[in-house]
């Protein structure tokens, strides 16, 4: 099921408004046990939208849907096994080169915390 969000585009007097329709995603979300406690690895289409780490899963859920809630969510099938691995693998060997397909449209504040991973 798709939801939609109406907005409308600021135009100059006289002229006519265009509706602007934003179609809610759809994120698949896993749990999976690491070193740290938990991580939840969320992913849309083939990016990955979102990892964080926590000692309970249940809280990393929540903050999942704080964080987009205007999609909806789904378990990721098991056929996302590789991409848990190497997730947690990073996780346990930060020193290893973390070449995952990372969605780039993040905010000014995750560049910020992504560039201070990198260093």
């Amino acid at each position: 099921m798709q939801t939609s969000t109406l907005q409308l585009e600021e135009s100059p007097k006289g002229q006519v408004l265009i509706p602007l329709i934003r179609a809610a995603a759809t994120i698949g979300f896993t749990v999976a046990p690491c070193s740290l406690g938990f991580v939840i690895i969320a992913v849309s289409e083939h990016l990955i939208r979102s990892i964080m780490v926590g000692d309970d899963p249940e809280m990393l859920m929540s903050d999942l849907q704080n964080h987009f809630p205007n999609d909806a969510f789904e378990i990721i099938g098991n056929g996302d096994a590789e991409l848990v691995e190497r997730v947690v693998d990073s996780i346990e060997r930060p020193d290893s080169a973390f070449k995952l397909p990372a969605d780039v449209m993040c905010s000014n504040g995750m560049q910020g915390l992504e560039a201070s991973c990198r260093e």
